[in-house]
Formats: structure tokens, sequence, C-alpha cells
């Protein structure tokens, strides 16, 4: 996955060449953002059951795109073209979906983005004051979330964040310079918990975008993103006078408040990722315009290779990228067998297929692909407590013993696996 976002970087800065092409990545996502906060205010009137997400599974999800949607609809709003009552009748119904979502962190990621196109599109010491300003209104905004009614929002405490931080900073401790790897903080965290935050939920993230990223790849991971989050910033404010640059430098700073709050997820990280691409195309373009006209490049030019290596990529993805799906669909229909043979290494599909094998009287299959799923990463204690139960039945009380146990140290609050434990009389 982290590839695959250095993927979504380095194909916007090789193929962007035009402000045309900014152009259409920012009406796309404006568009496509607006288009889920139409579904997010439909589900608000229809008073659903859930807090409005716009069929994007999660409320936070489209907050962090309206983060980075509603500083580009501003600005564009702001040019004073013949599509200017179309940007704003765009913003204003991003802001009605952000009022829906309850997002905080959206809000707040919101906020700062609006900001930082202020401060963007000032020079000089207005630009230091402007700054100043932005950062001691996001404080005030932090410290109203923290002491207001607002800090219960949604049956989420902000104590709760402020707690899930301290148990993972003693976390990042134990492992401080290259961290417990991708993906294993639902693995490990459990055994640094301090409390039951919350009956019947299993954290399997820190809630913080800087901590999770120290925790899975320690401050060696944390200097290689900083160092590529400064180049970024830095060009961009060397250039935020250039066309389209201060806007989409907003938009990702949007962005960055938000996952601050947040565990990075690939529907907002990729679109951070296009956007800090496509603001890089655009401080190059700046950087050329300022440094003439170049000459024309020949047939042997590396930048004709590096367009067709990008382009290859970009067919290639979306080639894999098609699979995914298709397993998913087939998982979703029940037809787990064929949603494991084409994708294999979701521990999930592998699960629910060792379900489907202990429903229809094959235990031993189903401890099979249940193991599986163990190997791959399963952070869900469930999957250890089933696991645990159909061993027992079978007779191996070790095996049974030890998944009940793998069970606690991801989440040590989990009952049923203490309930397993004490069947089995330990």
């Amino acid at each position: 996955m982290r590839i695959a976002y250095l993927g979504l970087l380095a194909g916007a800065v090789w193929l962007m060449r035009s402000k045309r092409h900014r152009d259409w990545v920012v009406v796309a996502l404006v568009f496509g953002t607006c288009v889920a906060c139409l579904e997010a205010l439909l589900q608000y009137m229809q008073q659903v059951p859930y807090r409005p997400d716009g069929n994007l599974g999660n409320a936070n999800l489209l907050g962090a795109l309206i983060a980075m949607s509603l500083p580009l609809a501003i600005a564009r709003a702001l040019r004073g073209d013949r599509f200017t009552v179309a940007w704003w009748l765009g913003g204003a119904l991003l802001v009605a979906g952000l009022y829906v979502t309850t997002s905080r962190s959206g809000g707040l990621g919101a906020l700062a983005g609006c900001l930082a196109l202020v401060v963007f599109s000032r020079r000089g010491r207005a630009a230091a004051i402007a700054a100043i300003v932005a950062i001691a209104v996001i404080g005030a905004a932090l410290v109203v979330i923290v002491t207001s009614p607002l800090q219960f929002l949604n049956g989420d405490p902000s104590k709760l964040r402020i707690h899930l931080w301290q148990d993972g900073l003693h976390m990042i401790a134990t492992r401080p310079l290259t961290g417990w790897g991708e993906d294993a903080t639902g693995l490990a965290f459990g055994r640094f918990l301090s409390s039951d935050y919350a009956t019947g939920v299993t954290f399997d993230r820190i809630h913080s975008g800087l901590l999770d990223t120290a925790a899975m790849e320690g401050l060696l991971g944390i200097a290689a993103l900083g160092l590529v989050l400064v180049i970024l910033f830095s060009g961009a404010w060397r250039a935020r006078f250039g066309a389209d640059v201060g806007p989409l430098a907003a938009a990702c700073i949007g962005f960055t408040v938000w996952v601050f709050f947040n565990f990075d997820w690939a529907p907002a990280t990729g679109a951070f990722w296009l956007l800090a691409g496509t603001a890089w195309s655009a401080v190059r373009s700046f950087e050329a315009e300022q440094a003439g006209p170049a000459p024309a490049p020949s047939a042997s030019n590396p930048v004709l290779w590096r367009s067709g290596a990008a382009i290859a990529l970009a067919l290639a993805a979306i080639l894999l990228g098609a699979m995914p799906l298709l397993a998913d669909t087939w998982y979703l229909q029940g037809r787990t067998e064929l949603a494991v043979r084409i994708d294999p290494l979701q521990a999930r599909y592998h699960w629910a297929l060792g379900q489907g094998f202990v429903a229809h009287g094959s235990p031993a299959q189903g401890v099979a692909e249940m193991r599986r799923a163990s190997d791959l990463g399963e952070t869900e204690p469930g999957l250890y407590v089933e696991l645990g139960d159909t061993e027992a039945k079978l007779g191996r009380l070790a095996d049974a013993r030890r998944d009940y146990t793998r069970a606690l140290q991801i989440d040590p609050f989990y009952s049923p696996a203490s309930q397993g434990l004490a069947a089995l009389g330990s």
C-alpha cells in the first residue's frame, strides 16, 4: 500500500504536464466528494441508524475528502470565472455534508485548509502574521472541542483518544527505531492498553496517523515521510503564487490535520498522495516558467521513458485493482472459495471459508483455513476464539489454549477469550 501511495505521487508528477490535467484532478475530486455529500444528506433526511457517510463506509472518510475538497472549491469560486456559481454551490454542499457527518477531525481539517488558502495568498510579513493567526484559530478550535459538549460527540470522547495516544507512545518506545512492522499495530497494541476504554471495541490502531506510522515504521519511517512532506510544502511555499499551487497545498494541509486525529485509510490517503503529486507538478510547472522556455524533448529524452513507464504502471494497477474488487464481490455473495482463489492474501476470506467448513461438518478443514487467516495477520480476536472453540471440540486442548491466549494478547479485555480459557480450566 505504501508503494502504491508513492506510485500515485510519482505518476501524477510524471504524467501531468499541463494546467488542464491538474484541473481535471481538482474537478474530479470535488465533484466526487459532492456526490458523496449529497448521498450523506439523503441518509441524514432518511434518519439512517448510523452516521451519514455518503456510502464510503465511515463518516470520517467523508470528512477527510471534504477537508481536501473544500479549499479547492473555495479557491476556484474566488477566481470569478463562468463556473463561479457552480463552485460556490459545490462548496455549500461540502459544508452541509461535513455537518451531517459530525466529523470533528474533518471540521478541523477543512478549517485548516481554508486558513491555509489565506496564508498562501499573502507575502512577506503579512504571510507570517496570517500563519500565526491560523495556528491560533486551529488551537482555539481544539480547545473548544476538548472542553465543550463536542468532546462527547458520537460516543467518542476526546479523552479516549488521549489515553490511546499515551498507550501508543509506550508501544513506540519499545521499538523506537524501526517500529513493529507494517499493519502490526493490531497484533501488538493490546499488550500496551492500560484500560478497557470502550467495552466491546478492539483497538487495532492508535488513531493518529503520526503515532501509527511511528509504531509501524519507527523513527526511520517518520524521518522518511517527514522529508517528503518538507520538500513538498517548502516547494509549494516558494511557488505559492503559481497557478493552482496554493489551493492544492492547502488541500494537502487539510488532510494532514485530519490524519493527525485518525489513522490513514486508502480511500482518503490515496486522494492525498494524488493531490500531493498534482501539487508538485504545479510547482515544477511554475519553476519551468520562471526559468524560461525549455528545449523541445527529443525522441530519446528520458521524459518519454518515464511517461511510458508511468502509463504502463497505471494500466497494471487498474488490472490488478479489478481482481480484489471481484474477490470482494464473491465474498459478499458468500462464494468464499472463489474469493480465496483470486485473492489468497485476505485473512478475512480464509476465516469465512473456515466458518463454512465448520458449519458443514468439516471442522478439521475449517481449522486449517482459520489457521491461514491467523498466519496472514488477522487482528480480530473473534477469529482466535472461534479457532479455539473448534480446536477444543476436536480435543486439541493445548492448541485451543494457545488460541484463546492469542486473542487476549490482541485484546486483553475480550471476555469470550477469557471465558474460553476458564472453560479449559486455565
